[in-house]
Formats: structure tokens, C-alpha cells, sequence
């Protein structure tokens, strides 16, 4: 009996494929360098994005103050820049003339049914008023309307916020001068914890980061 020849089974041995030790040793040393350098872009993206909305959520309440002070600017028939207490019951007084108008406090009054300039918007620095004791010098931004006071930000530093100046932000020093159209500069300094996941150092002082916002405002209507 004859075989066709795709029919004859072959005597010659099979040998098995497979890897040695070394190429395995080297498939897994890049594949465990594979998977470090993409945790390691992943931690980097999460710290970037830990530190991006920290800052955004630190500066998001002292926009949205300097965006509703900026509302009650423009619609206001008068705005007069000087110092207010809460302590002292003395209320506004704004800055002496022949002084720079400069001062913690931004008095802004609005007409009645009637025409008559009787509702007032007051916008003060409390100095009296620390954030906590471990912050001294951090003070809440306030607005006071029809004798209800309301916190519109914290952490504020500086103490001279608002200020009087002309179309070329020159300080104003002449009272008469608010009959013109004057621009009112606001300067918010503050510090906010930038890191809230625990302590950095002793004291922690470099958790703390410090911001600066400004904006100028003049009102759409004169006096």
C-alpha cells in the first residue's frame, strides 16, 4: 500500500517554542518601567489639579465680592470713600478733604420712590473682627444694608481697600471732586491655606499662599 505523500506522517521531531529566562526578565522590566511612568503622570496630574482648583476655590469668594461691589458701583447716584468702625458707633466718616481719598470703607447711596438719596450701601474692612486667632491680622470684608450686616469675604490683609482716584488713577484729595465722575480703585490682599491636606513645617507658614485682586469701577450715572 502506497501513501500519498500529504497522507505520510512525518518521523522527525517537533520542538517546542518558548522564552528563555532572559527575555522574560527583560519583558517585565519594561513593562514594570511602562506602568511607573504612567503613575507617576498621574500623581503629577492629580497634584497639578489639586493646586489649580485650590487656588480657584481660594480667589472664587473675593471674586464674587469684587463682582457684586461692582454692581452696586455702577448703579449708584453717589459713592464717597472713608473709614467706618462697627465698635465706635461714629458710622461713615468719609475721608477729610485735602487728604488722599483712601480708606477701609465705601459708602454708596441709591434714590428712593421719591428721587431722595435715602438707601445706602455700605462696604467695610471690619478691623475688629480677626478670622481666627491664629490669623490676627486676617480680616472679613462686610456690607451693611438697612442695618443688616453680611461677611462677603475673609482673609483680607490690607486695611486701605478703597480709593478715589481720576480717569488717570491719581488719588483724589478734593471732596468736590466725586461730583465728577471719579474711578473707585478696590485692592484686596489675602492669604488662604493652600494645601489642605495637613501641616507643612513647624508653623506651617509656607501652607499659606497670598493673592492680590484689583479692579477699578466708575459709576454709569453722575451725581
Amino acid at each position: 500500500m502506497t501513501f500519498l505523500p500529504h497522507n505520510q506522517i512525518s518521523s522527525r521531531p517537533t520542538t517546542a517554542c518558548a522564552f528563555t529566562l532572559a527575555e522574560m526578565l527583560i519583558a517585565v522590566t519594561i513593562f514594570l518601567f511602562a506602568v511607573g511612568g504612567m503613575i507617576c503622570l498621574q500623581i503629577f496630574a492629580l497634584r497639578m489639579y489639586t493646586l489649580a482648583a485650590t487656588k480657584t476655590t481660594a480667589t472664587q469668594t473675593a471674586r464674587e465680592t469684587l463682582n457684586a461691589m461692582r454692581d452696586a458701583i455702577r448703579s449708584a447716584n453717589t459713592a464717597y470713600v472713608g473709614t467706618y468702625n462697627p465698635t465706635n458707633g461714629s458710622g461713615f466718616i468719609q475721608a477729610s478733604n485735602s487728604t488722599p481719598q483712601t480708606g477701609n470703607a465705601l459708602l454708596l447711596q441709591y434714590p428712593d420712590t421719591n428721587g431722595n438719596l435715602t438707601i445706602s450701601n455700605l462696604f467695610y474692612l471690619d478691623p475688629t473682627q480677626p478670622v481666627s486667632a491664629d490669623q490676627p491680622y486676617d480680616f472679613p470684608i462686610c456690607s451693611l444694608i438697612n442695618g443688616v450686616t453680611n461677611v462677603l469675604a475673609n482673609y483680607v490683609t490690607n486695611y486701605y481697600v478703597f480709593s478715589a482716584e481720576d480717569c488717570y488713577g491719581n488719588f483724589l484729595s478734593n471732596t468736590a471732586a466725586y461730583k465728577d465722575n471719579c474711578v473707585i480703585h478696590i485692592i484686596m490682599q489675602f492669604d488662604q491655606w493652600e494645601y489642605p491636606v495637613g501641616f507643612v513645617g513647624s508653623n506651617a507658614i509656607n501652607a499659606y499662599d497670598f493673592y492680590r485682586l484689583t479692579t477699578r469701577v466708575a459709576r454709569r450715572c453722575k451725581q
